[in-house]
């Protein structure tokens, strides 16, 4: 989703480094789902700003006057920039009973359920990751509906 390069103020020497903590003040299922749509929504709202870096190393934020006391090397960052994402990922999480699939389940269907699976494609359709926790029931191909733009057979 990111691209690292978008992240680097001297290529080899120096990048930004970005947190993100999620926090989840209430739980009702499918709380990855939920997570990553935040996530995403998060890096997709995150402004670089214009930064400088000093003789002696330090990154200071440019604002168009010179750092007193340290002459200031060349912008590696000239102007305040949005981080471009090369891919918005998005997911699903299913339930898997016997041949029944239950989208976007509830945190207590989740609780009597036995296994479930997360898919997260991309806005071109492309997986990405597609998650199955261990459980006693198997994620079977005929009980995966899997659509024809995606290469599959339903």
């Amino acid at each position: 989703m990111v691209n690292l390069k978008e992240l680097s103020l001297i290529p080899g020497k120096a990048a930004w480094m970005a947190y993100l903590d999620v926090y989840c003040l209430n739980a009702d299922g499918a709380i990855f789902d939920a997570a990553l749509l935040s996530a995403v929504s998060a890096f997709s709202h995150l402004h670089i700003p214009a930064v400088s870096v000093t003789e002696d190393g330090r990154v200071v934020a440019v604002s168009g006057e010179l750092v007193e006391g340290n002459l200031v090397k060349e912008a590696p960052i000239k102007s305040k920039r949005k981080l471009t994402l090369s891919c918005i990922p998005f997911s699903l999480t299913c339930l898997l009973h016997k041949k029944y699939i239950l989208a976007d389940p509830t945190a207590e269907e989740e609780s009597i359920m036995e296994t479930h699976v997360t898919v997260v494609l991309d806005l071109s359709g492309r997986l990405v990751s597609f998650y199955k926790p261990g459980g006693p029931v198997h994620a079977h191909t005929s009980a995966l509906p899997v659509s024809p733009d995606l290469g599959g057979r339903n």
